[in-house]
This record gives C-alpha cells, sequence and structure tokens, in this order.
C-alpha cells in the first residue's frame, strides 16, 4: 500500500509540474522522445496514464545512433514492442550518427542531438502535432548546471534546463533519477540500460559518475536537490532581465542592427543579453555561442571603428558599419552579369527589378529622375551591361571632378558592406554609366547636340 502511495505520489507530482509550467492544453498531439532507458520509459508510461485527464494523444519517437551494436537494435526493439502493449503510434528512425559527425564536423553527441530533433520534428509535421516531451529529471538537471558552471556561463546557463522552451516540454524535470528507477521497478516496465551511461567517457558521464557522488558523500547530500531549486530561482530571475533587455533591445535596433550610441548607455548585463538576442534573431539559435564570443562583441562595439569585423561561429560576423552593430552571415558572394539589349527588357530575378532600354529621338525636355537616366546613344562606344561591382571599377559623377572608384562611392556614401555586391551597375567595361540610386556619370550625357537617346528605367519587379 506504501509503494502504490508512493508511485501515485509520483503521478501526482508530474501532473502538478505539467499544470503549473502550462506544457499542456487540451487537445494536444505530444510527440515522445523514446529511447528505451529508464526515464524515456517512465515518461511515456506516466503520460499513457495521464492522457485521458488532460486529454491528449501520444506518439512515440526512437532514434536508433547505430553506434552501439546489437544493443542498440535491442533498445529499438523493446521500444516497439512497449509501444504496441500500450497501443501508442510508435515511429523509429535508424541514422549513422557517426557517419553525420564527420561529414558536418560536429561532435557524436551534438550530431546525435542535431538527428534527434530532426526526427522529432518530421514526425510533429506528419502527425499536424504542437508539443514534443523529452525526458529529463532532476539529476540531470544537477548534472547540466555543474557543467554549465565549470565552463564559465552566466546567470542564463546556470538557470540550467528549462521545463518548457517553445513547443519543448519537460514533464519529468521535477522528478529524481532514484524516483524514476523506483517508479519502473514498481510497474514492471524492465526499461533497457545503455552500457555507456556506465562508463566516465564524456564529461556528463564523470560528472554523474564521479563529482556529485562525492560531493553527496562528502560535502552536501542534498545537492541534486539544493542545485535544482537554485535554477528555478536562476531562472526567474533570468527571465525578469531577459524581458528588461528586450525593451531596451527594440529601441536601439535600426535595419537589422542595433544603434552603437543608444548600446553603449546601458548596463553590461542588458548589453550581453541583447547581442546573444542578435545573434539568434540572424541564426535562429545560440548553440556554439559562448560568453567569450559575446564579450569579444562587447569589445568591438567599445572601439566603434566603422569596417572592423569580427568572426563568429557558425558562419557568422558582427561588423561595425557607420554608428551601428551588425550580426551578418558569411554568405558567398554571388556575381551578376548580363548584357543590356537595346531596345528590351531584362529581369534581374536576384535583385526583383526589371531594366527596361528604349531608344528615342532627342526632343528635349528629357529629365532624369533616380529611376531613370537619359544617355547620349551615339556616345556609347561598345557593349553594355547591368552586373554588380568588380575591382577596378569606376566612375565620372556628376558635380565632380575626374573619375572616382567604385568602391571609394561607397565607403563615401556609407554603404553598407554587406550591400555593395547586391547594388546594380550599368556599365562599359570597367566604367560605370549608373550606379543605381547612388550616381551616375557625367559622360554620354545629352546636350543640344544629341539626336538619339537611350532611356534606361530601373524598376522593381
Amino acid at each position: 500500500m506504501i509503494k502504490r502511495k508512493k508511485v501515485m505520489f509520483m503521478i501526482d507530482k508530474v501532473l502538478s509540474y505539467i499544470n503549473k509550467n502550462s506544457m499542456i492544453s487540451n487537445g494536444d498531439k505530444v510527440v515522445v522522445g523514446f529511447s528505451g532507458g529508464p526515464d524515456s520509459t517512465a515518461l511515456l508510461h506516466i503520460l499513457y496514464r495521464l492522457k485521458d485527464e488532460l486529454k491528449i494523444s501520444l506518439y512515440a519517437v526512437h532514434v536508433n545512433h547505430l553506434i552501439r551494436g546489437q544493443e542498440a537494435f535491442r533498445d529499438e526493439e523493446f521500444s516497439k514492442n512497449f509501444c504496441e502493449k500500450l497501443n501508442i503510434p510508435f515511429y523509429s528512425f535508424r541514422i549513422d550518427v557517426t557517419k553525420m559527425a564527420k561529414e558536418k564536423g560536429l561532435s557524436s553527441e551534438e550530431a546525435g542531438r542535431i538527428a534527434r530533433y530532426e526526427c522529432f520534428n518530421n514526425v510533429l509535421k506528419e502527425i499536424n502535432g504542437n508539443k514534443i516531451a523529452l525526458a529529463h529529471n532532476k539529476n540531470d538537471q544537477a548534472e547540466t548546471i555543474i557543467m554549465k558552471f565549470l565552463r564559465g556561463s552566466g546567470l542564463k546557463g546556470l538557470s540550467g534546463i528549462q521545463p518548457v522552451r517553445d513547443n519543448i516540454i519537460r514533464p519529468l524535470l521535477i522528478c529524481s533519477r532514484e524516483e524514476i528507477e523506483y517508479y519502473c521497478e514498481h510497474n514492471n516496465l524492465q526499461p533497457v540500460i545503455d552500457s555507456t551511461n556506465k562508463e566516465a567517457i564524456y564529461l556528463r558521464n564523470k560528472v554523474r559518475l564521479e563529482l556529485i557522488p562525492y560531493i553527496i558523500k562528502n560535502i552536501n547530500e542534498n545537492v541534486v536537490d539544493n542545485l535544482f531549486k537554485m535554477a528555478e530561482i536562476l531562472n526567474d530571475e533570468n527571465e525578469y532581465i531577459e524581458k528588461e533587455a528586450l525593451k531596451y533591445y527594440e529601441d536601439i535596433k535600426d535595419n537589422g542592427g542595433i544603434i552603437v550610441e543608444g548600446f553603449k548607455k546601458l548596463h553590461v548585463a542588458l548589453k550581453r543579453r541583447i547581442i546573444r538576442q542578435l545573434i539568434k534573431d540572424v541564426k535562429g539559435d545560440l548553440n556554439g555561442i559562448e560568453n567569450l564570443h559575446v564579450e569579444d562583441c562587447l569589445e568591438l562595439i567599445e572601439r566603434n571603428q566603422t569596417g572592423k569585423m569580427l568572426y563568429l561561429p557558425k558562419n557568422l560576423v558582427a561588423e561595425i558599419s557607420y554608428g551601428k552593430f551588425f550580426i551578418k552571415r558569411l554568405d558567398t558572394k554571388k556575381d551578376f552579369e548580363y548584357i543590356l539589349k537595346i531596345p528590351g527588357i531584362l529581369r534581374l530575378d536576384e535583385l526583383n527589378l526589371v531594366v527596361k532600354t528604349e531608344l528615342l529621338k532627342n526632343h528635349g525636355n528629357l529629365t532624369d529622375t533616380p529611376f531613370i537616366k537619359y544617355f547620349d546613344y551615339d556616345k556609347i562606344k561598345g557593349g553594355l551591361v547591368v552586373r554588380n561591382r568588380k575591382e577596378g571599377d569606376y566612375i565620372f559623377p556628376k558635380g565632380m571632378k575626374g573619375k572616382k572608384k567604385i568602391k571609394d562611392l561607397f565607403i563615401d556614401k556609407k554603404i553598407p558592406r554587406d550591400e555593395r555586391d547586391s547594388i546594380p551597375l550599368v556599365a562599359i567595361g570597367k566604367e560605370v554609366l549608373w550606379v543605381y540610386g547612388i550616381r551616375d556619370t557625367k559622360n554620354y550625357k545629352i546636350d543640344e547636340h544629341t539626336k538619339n537617346v537611350l532611356k534606361i528605367t530601373i524598376e522593381r519587379g
């Protein structure tokens, strides 16, 4: 009877934690990450027992990483049979994680994580689901916090694993590993055991198998519970600071970047969060971004020198450009060049622009606009092209003496570096007649002697 009460207490505990964190709503379709180990087996079984009360549908997803030989196929078979007994839809994937890690230059741990999330999301789309349930527990939380501490994490890192993040929920985060093992034993679930969990080969395993047991025995027997409580407190406080940082972020955002002058006035705690948010806006997440990268960005902003750049992980670059700070992707430059037929219409699909050329007789009263330029057609010797910039390009700008390099023109006009390759130029060889939206040449302009006029129009497609 006492054992039964203990099991029911755990189910009530999980239900209370679900409700406290608003993890689940009526009608949710929940994908459960199911390895077949004690944690995920207990999670799936508890959600199965609560599914009518919660009014949810369950779908189990198992990912075989093809790393542990026959043991991995044993886990897959157990997971399949377990779901069949409970009549839970089962999806199984086999991903060569070792090969994936080698091809993408990742650790096997990171590659496995990416593979699992891809599989979870694929099933989520197939069933039109809306939640992914993972089986992290209180001990996982303690291990994560210690690892983050050892790596020098800030407040956010020390907040540990979040009970809810986007559409990912962790109902067992409130439960200890001992409680989960007891639940599995009492319900005769007989989960499989990953033998690598007993090997102190990864940092997490060393923390789990060596460091935490030492702390419990010699320093503080309640370390797991204490770290869990600390994480909840730090998460609340970090959440508050994050909200404040977002308010200031909105005030200093400008055209994809942030205004340096406004940023410098903020407290450094807000600055760090704003930089992280800017990176997340561009990259989609913060994987691979560490504190040292944020500190490097702070130093770059403090110098505030136009043109200075900082290369970040995951093909990102931080840049100062005319009083603004940007995080951008390092995309490969895509050159374009098209012969301009006269008369004719040319579509620049990469820029969503249309270039139209017409031949007119000079009847006077022809005035340039930002989108229309007129040239003396008889003065033009050679084929006209529309292209992006090249090394050595120059122009004879109207209102200025001599010629000017296109590179210098962009600098004078404070055109951000990453926008320069997408500005169309009308050119003959290296000589540019028109830098669209910026400047046109004083050469080839119509006068009283002009007979044939070339009209060039560039407009949105």
